[in-house]
């Protein structure tokens, strides 16, 4: 199939792009940079640098001839997501408008729209199934579940076109970046690795459902190949606190430094989802265990650290950061 990747050179896309091209695929990528990284993308894969807002994305679409659209680009950031909110509205739900009408004006026949779990009503009985009130209690949620909306809805008046949507939890790995205040495993490796201490937010007992990125990306092939379509949750089903996590990246790192505890942010307090609707459907499961995980994320920033620049060392539990999932798009870097 030719495939199109949108945010393929941001962390969860490019491995993506990278698992859908050794299945065989013919897979382009399309990002604005403005996370991005062209270093990201393998070898041999066409990239095409375009904000998925322009009105040039329908030309390009009609000119290409697509069989599907994995659609990953989008803001992510939580904490960032209100001080913008406009622009998380703009590029998450505008954009994948844009690129919707572009999907069915060019006869694409599967869309594959990357949400969150934030999209959910924050509640203590876990994990959340896909039936689950939604409710998101921030601009990002929020932003994602009415482009949600949207591709239900494209879906039901175009029944030619095929549409899945997976709610990702935080997805960790390879090629994740600190956003500043996201990220809690890329914060705490690249901060242990240069000898200083992460900052945690509140007292460290917020738990989420870490989920290794290859795993995401051997699941987004699944999804393309299979004749599925609807709301998926994809997480382990387990949580992991954030002293978890962070002990566990201490070890890996042989790391003797204490973190430091900063005042805490407006987050919901637990997070786990169940996937037992994917395995139903796709035979899908986490193959990863958490300590490989880490092992394989660590070893990965060993070589890449001194690459990149220093970023500020903070945290929050952002759901499904990099929900980069992804490469962010728009016009204003951070």
């Amino acid at each position: 199939m030719k495939v199109l990747v949108t945010g393929g050179a941001g962390f969860i896309g490019s491995h993506v792009a990278e698992a859908y091209c050794a299945r065989g695929h013919e897979v382009v990528v399309l990002d604005s940079f403005v996370t991005g990284r062209r270093e990201n993308v393998p070898r041999g894969i066409r990239v095409v640098e375009m904000d998925i807002r322009s009105p040039s994305v329908r030309e390009f679409l009609a000119s290409e001839r697509f069989d599907a659209i994995n659609h990953h680009a989008a803001l992510i950031n939580v904490p960032d997501s209100f001080r913008r909110p406009v622009e998380y509205a703009d590029v998450n739900v505008v954009g994948t408008v844009n690129l919707l009408q572009a999907a069915v004006e060019s006869h694409v026949r599967t869309f594959i729209f990357i949400s969150t779990c934030a999209v959910y009503a924050e509640s203590r009985h876990l994990p959340y199934e896909e039936t689950h009130p939604v409710g998101p209690g921030d601009p990002y949620g929020t932003s994602k579940l009415a482009a949600e909306l949207y591709v239900q809805m494209y879906a039901k008046q175009y029944s030619s076109l095929r549409s899945v949507i997976l709610r990702y939890g935080n997805v960790y790995g390879p090629r994740q970046q600190v956003y500043g205040e996201g990220n809690l495993i890329a914060v705490c490796i690249e901060r242990l690795n240069q000898g200083q201490q992460p900052v945690i937010f509140g007292d460290g007992m917020h738990t989420r459902d870490y989920v290794y990125v290859g795993d995401v990306a051997e699941l987004n092939c699944r999804v393309l190949e299979q004749p599925i379509s609807g709301v998926f949750n994809v997480g382990t089903g387990q949580q992991r606190s954030v002293l978890d996590v962070y002990a566990t990246v201490a070890r890996t790192l042989d790391a003797p430094y204490a973190p430091v505890f900063g005042p805490p942010r407006r987050e919901p307090a637990h997070v786990a989802l169940s996937s037992q609707r994917l395995q139903q459907a796709t035979g899908w499961m986490p193959k990863t265990t958490f300590d490989d995980g880490i092992q394989r994320t660590v070893a990965w920033y060993r070589t890449q650290l001194q690459k990149w620049d220093a970023t500020p060392a903070e945290h929050s539990l952002d759901p499904a950061t990099g929900a980069d999932d992804s490469a962010r798009v728009g016009n204003r870097p951070r």
